[in-house]
């Protein structure tokens, strides 16, 4: 687990930053209003992260503060259970028809 990426800014977007962290660039996905608070290109910034892996996706989300990750810890641990009581249906059921849920 990755708790948080300290080192250079070196790119700005709308979705995501690239810390440089001693010459690996670690691209970091962030709300447009984490990203803005950050600074300039070239500073110095601690960037809290959540490593979020997938079968076919693996990506890191990062938030200015430690509350901010708490919160999408919270909300991604009830999109999960909400999944898992949608899959459980549909599998007990034999129907997709009735669930339109899906994973974050």
């Amino acid at each position: 687990m990755i708790a948080y990426v300290k080192g250079k800014l070196d790119i700005k977007t709308d979705s995501f930053v690239v810390i440089d962290v001693q010459g690996i660039g670690y691209k970091v996905f962030m709300p447009s209003k984490s990203i803005e608070s950050l600074g300039e290109i070239g500073e110095i910034v601690k960037v809290y992260t959540y490593y979020y892996v997938r079968e076919d996706n693996i990506s890191l989300y990062g938030f200015s503060s430690n509350e901010e990750l708490r919160m999408f810890e919270l909300l991604i641990s009830v999109s999960r259970s909400w999944s898992k009581i949608c899959y459980s249906y549909v599998i007990r059921n034999k129907s997709i028809k009735f669930c339109t849920c899906s994973n974050i």
